[in-house]
């Protein structure tokens, strides 16, 4: 664990494109964990929603459809509250008490925020699936180190991820005013042979 966080602390400074920093941090977090299943979830602060922007082990029809508002479900919450979740059975666990969805792997899962200074910017999802009872219960739930390796690793990642977003953002931005500026360009002709056209119908007309 403790190399894992060493290797991406230092490789989250060289990568500048958000989908290829989060495919990174997610595919190292999981092989780190020993997990099956996961998604890295951003917030969208206009519609005030959370959507996957990285995942593995996932169809990919559910990834492109899933929006989870905040404050709704276990990452909607986490979001909002910025508390983590770590259970190691979904189904024997109080607070949640209801079959796992197979898609979503076995019964133990971690939800932890991404936090950057005081803003949350997304979370983190981990699961398992089922290996049996004869597997070492290690690799049938996460343990509390775990959830420590991840709080140790989000608080170095977070702020590559958000600089990666920020950059991924105004280079939107630019296309779109890029965008702007030629259909401007483009348009000008036109105007400029409506003017002449409506100066010679004012001198006809004179």
């Amino acid at each position: 664990k403790l190399s894992t966080l060493n290797e991406m602390v230092e490789l989250a400074a060289k990568i500048p494109k958000i989908q290829d920093l989060l495919a990174l941090v997610l595919e190292r977090t999981m092989r780190t964990v020993r997990a099956s299943i996961g998604s890295i979830m951003l917030v969208d602060k206009e519609r005030q929603i959370l959507r996957i922007a990285a995942a593995r082990g996932l169809a990919e029809e559910l990834i492109a459809n899933v929006e989870i508002k905040m404050g709704e479900g276990i990452a909607g919450k986490v979001a909002l509250l910025g508390e983590p979740v770590l259970v190691d059975d979904i189904e024997q666990d109080p607070r949640f008490t209801k079959p796992s969805d197979p898609k979503y792997g076995g019964g133990s899962f971690i939800c932890m925020p991404v936090r950057v200074g005081g803003r949350i910017i997304g979370v983190i999802n981990l699961s398992k699936k089922e290996y049996g009872a004869v597997s070492p219960p290690d690799l049938r739930a996460f343990s509390p180190t775990d959830l420590q390796f991840l709080n140790a690793l989000m608080a170095y990642i977070a702020a590559a991820l958000d600089n990666a977003r920020l950059l991924e953002e105004a280079r939107q931005s630019t296309l779109r005013l890029q965008q702007v500026v030629e259909d401007q360009r483009l348009r000008l002709p036109l105007a400029q042979q409506q003017m002449l056209q409506a100066e010679k119908l004012s001198a006809l007309s004179q």
